[in-house]
């Protein structure tokens, strides 16, 4: 889990200061939201997750259902 914490990063720092630019505000299927449920549990597969970090990049509702499924858990 640690590593896609830091390929993330790295792919965050690959897109420079126009991130906001690139995203869209797309609702969320219940199966994106569930995906991204087990994201954050370590749940996934490395194959799984590699799916699905595109999609939370492009989206900000994703990225947003992340923080809250990861504060959910603490």
């Amino acid at each position: 889990m640690k590593n896609d914490f830091a390929l993330l990063s790295q792919f965050l720092d690959t897109l420079g200061p126009e991130v906001a630019g690139h995203s869209s505000s797309e609702p969320l299927t219940d199966e994106q939201t569930q995906q991204i449920s087990e994201f954050a549990s370590g749940k996934l597969t490395d194959q799984q997750r590699e799916a699905l970090l595109p999609s939370l990049l492009e989206n900000e509702n994703a990225i947003q259902a992340l923080v809250d499924a990861i504060r959910a858990q603490s």
